[in-house]
């Protein structure tokens, strides 16, 4: 990672540090991603790269040092708090409601939208038209009926994406979007993220290596 100029509206990490007992996964990260652009976090498998995301957003707390995004602090804050601050993420595994449709996990993934109403059928139409939308966009509209279980493992990915971009976030964060996915897909993910990066959303993505490279 290469430290750059810190700005207002970066996410940054100074001196950033996680340890799981003797074990040091994050060791004093400093580093500023570019605001607006298409960024990588590179290394091999056991790096620290989904440790760094993890910590970044909220699922585990640093032991040490400073998480900025828009010049104020988010280190310590819950998840949801982190991303109503405008950065979503994806999992190195998918997380997806395998039992429920495509279209229904993108609903779900709404904070106005009720498991409960969701599931009695009660849906809100302009959001129903936006996750619509997004399944045109990512490309798996037509399988909007379709329970998340059936779907390959490259268009769970997808989905997961898609269900990130219902909560509208500035930054998106994607661990391995390329791990598990074969090339027709990883050119569909990677050409999404083009078009999304030029209507001026900023990406932080890992990879192993710059051969398998998705941005």
């Amino acid at each position: 990672m290469t430290a750059m100029q810190i700005t207002g509206d970066n996410l940054s990490t100074v001196e950033m540090t996680k340890r799981f007992g003797g074990v040091t996964a994050v060791n004093g990260a400093t580093v500023t991603f570019q605001h607006g652009k298409v960024n990588g976090l590179i290394g091999p498998n056991g790096s620290g790269k989904t440790t760094f995301f993890n910590c970044v957003t909220g699922m585990i707390k640093p032991d040490s040092g400073v998480v900025t995004y828009r010049g104020r602090t988010i280190m310590g804050k819950p998840p949801h708090t982190i991303a109503r601050a405008g950065i979503g993420r994806s999992f190195q595994l998918c997380r997806i409601f395998p039992r429920m449709t495509v279209l229904e996990n993108l609903l779900v993934a709404v904070r106005t939208t009720r498991l409960s109403a969701l599931m009695s059928g009660s849906r809100n139409p302009a959001e129903t038209e936006r996750a619509r939308g997004w399944l045109r966009r990512v490309g798996i509209d037509h399988l909007e009926h379709t329970e998340a279980r059936n779907l390959s493992y490259g268009q769970q990915k997808l989905l997961e994406l898609a269900g990130v971009l219902m909560g509208d976030p500035e930054t998106i964060m994607l661990d391995e979007p390329a791990g598990g996915v074969n090339p027709a897909l990883i050119g569909r993910i990677a050409t999404l993220v083009r078009e999304l990066n030029a209507e001026g959303k900023t990406f932080i993505g890992t990879a192993h290596g710059l051969v398998d490279s998705w941005g």
